[in-house]
């Protein structure tokens, strides 16, 4: 549909919308007062486009279609650890190119399946009536909210051009997924009570909100219908949805992604063949994505299955999730044959840290990094950012040949003063999981034949103290107050899509109350996400 002159019109890759698209003020909203006060404000709430994940997901929910042409979209920019914050989601031109051309596929393929929402024949002439009707159901479940009346308007007027009512409506789904409604998620309800600093969302916002949080796409024919009734009126209603969503199998991705993300094991499929034939010879492509799937399986199993749930079992269960394959590589028995995956235990294994995803992405492809798995467990779980080092630095690695151990190699980090102050903070950290080589497989030997030397050391933490391997590093780090309010942060920051902000700081404290009184349950500290006012308030003045 390249051409069109109703899109731009229509407000294509605009962000001002039509005052009759947004909800009013008397609209249904969260009733409850701010919990920190009618005179605090939340932290922003920026416009957020849709992730290329989420992209993928809102169409298949709403088109039926699995082709995930977002695929094919330029990567999505990071900030903080996470590709849906808000500051790295900018629009290029080539972005804007791949959003048309999705489009026009979407809308080709969807136009073979539009009969049963078009409330006249397809085959029929594109009438007024029949077009407002088509609008209005399709656009409402598009853009995630009731369409304004000169929305509607703008959008009959484009299936009236069509040569037929299918033909028509085709030319509506091009045009709504190229428009803002859809493409972003935009906060514009509601006005502030006289001398408030919030503003409560408007229940469709806050459906969005709760979908995209918990499930990474669109809200339900039960979410919207929630939204519509009013149940979104009150805290009580917003957990209730909430903990039906958890329910549902999206939710297990979701949790899963956020940790993948969290901890950036979801890299490990860029590996590929960037293992070095020479030391790694048993490695081969097909790993990283039966990896990806070991760590899928574990963190689903924990969250969704086990009792309690909690953080503790996550950094700590001794036990993975293989298949024979891996299970063969990793050299661990008791897997079933053929491709299940099942829970085994042995290898040394503690949790998340050591997933073989994990393990495989933070080591060099010839070795493994103390220096990169000391500061993933600084910066990801301690919440402690370690400055990059100066540019006129050498942080060449050190060749496998230089020293028979990586402890030995590094040994130069902590012995030059400019490098020192940093080091000692990671390198002693990393060395506790030398038990493990590059590509994730536990060792007891060198390649020298010594015995690995897996001792390391917590220093400027609140679980200071040596420790023997990475089941003696993880169960410090369970311990660790600091660990928890890490991973807290971490789950606001991808809940929010942003930075938290000094207005957080209430919604952050009830969140780590709310997470210590359920014993570190992960699926509570989600409910507990969703009755924060950061998460059912927007602050006044904040619009994008």
């Amino acid at each position: 549909m390249r051409g069109v002159p109703s899109l731009r019109a229509l407000g294509w890759l605009s962000l001002g919308l039509a005052s009759s698209g947004c909800q009013s003020a008397d609209e249904v909203a969260p009733a409850s007062a701010p919990l920190c006060g009618v005179d605090t404000s939340p932290g922003p709430a920026p416009a957020r486009r849709l992730t290329r994940w989420e992209y993928n997901n809102t169409v298949r929910d709403l088109l039926g279609d699995g082709s995930r042409p977002a695929d094919a979209f330029p990567a999505d920019e990071e900030a903080l650890g996470f590709s849906n914050n808000a500051t790295a989601l900018t629009t290029s031109s080539t972005l804007v190119q791949s959003y048309m051309l999705a489009a026009e596929g979407l809308a080709e393929r969807a136009a073979e399946r539009l009969g049963p929402l078009l409330p006249c024949d397809p085959a029929g002439p594109a009438g007024d009536a029949c077009g407002r009707q088509f609008v209005a159901a399709f656009g409402r479940r598009a853009f995630r909210r009731p369409l304004g009346d000169d929305e509607v308007e703008g959008f009959a007027g484009l299936f009236r051009g069509g040569a037929g009512a299918g033909d028509g409506a085709k030319l509506v789904v091009e045009a709504m997924l190229q428009s803002p409604p859809f493409l972003y998620r935009i906060e514009l309800a509601g006005a502030p009570a006289e001398g408030a600093a919030s503003v409560p969302l408007g229940p469709f916002e806050l459906a969005s909100r709760l979908s995209y949080f918990l499930w990474g796409t669109m809200p339900d024919d039960a979410l919207f219908a929630a939204a519509e009734s009013g149940r979104l009126a009150a805290r009580e209603g917003v957990a209730a949805e909430a903990r039906r969503m958890l329910a549902d199998p999206k939710a297990r991705e979701l949790v899963g992604r956020f940790h993948e993300e969290w901890l950036d094991y979801d890299r490990v499929l860029s590996l590929g063949r960037g293992k070095s034939a020479q030391y790694f010879p048993e490695w081969s492509p097909e790993y990283p994505p039966l990896m990806l799937e070991e760590a899928r399986a574990f963190v689903g199993h924990v969250v969704f299955d086990e009792p309690a749930g909690d953080l503790t079992t996550l950094l700590t269960a001794p036990y993975t999730f293989v298949n024979a394959e891996l299970a063969a590589f990793y050299g661990l028995e008791g897997a079933p044959a053929g491709e299940a995956f099942a829970r085994v235990e042995g290898g040394g294994r503690a949790g998340l840290l050591t997933l073989g995803a994990l393990l495989a992405f933070h080591a060099h492809s010839d070795q493994t990094s103390p220096v990169h798995r000391g500061q993933m467990v600084r910066e990801r779980l301690l919440c402690d950012p370690v400055p990059p080092p100066p540019p006129e630095f050498d942080t060449t690695v050190p060749k496998v040949d230089e020293a028979p151990t990586a402890r030995a190699r590094f040994a130069a980090h902590s012995e030059q003063r400019a490098c020192s102050g940093c080091h000692v903070k990671l390198d002693p950290i990393g060395f506790g999981f030398e038990a493990f080589d590059g590509v994730g497989r536990p060792r007891q030997l060198e390649a020298d034949g010594s015995a690995v030397d897996a001792s390391g050391e917590l220093t400027g933490t609140d679980v200071d103290g040596r420790f023997v391997g990475v089941p003696e590093l993880a169960a410090r780090l369970a311990r660790s107050a600091q660990v928890r309010r890490c991973y807290v942060t971490q789950w606001f920051r991808f809940a929010q899509g942003r930075a938290e902000a000094e207005a957080d700081r209430c919604s952050l404290e009830s969140l780590r109350e709310a997470f210590a009184a359920s014993g570190g349950n992960v699926r509570e500290l989600l409910v507990s996400m969703t009755q924060t006012d950061a998460f059912l308030f927007r602050p006044v003045g904040g619009r994008p």
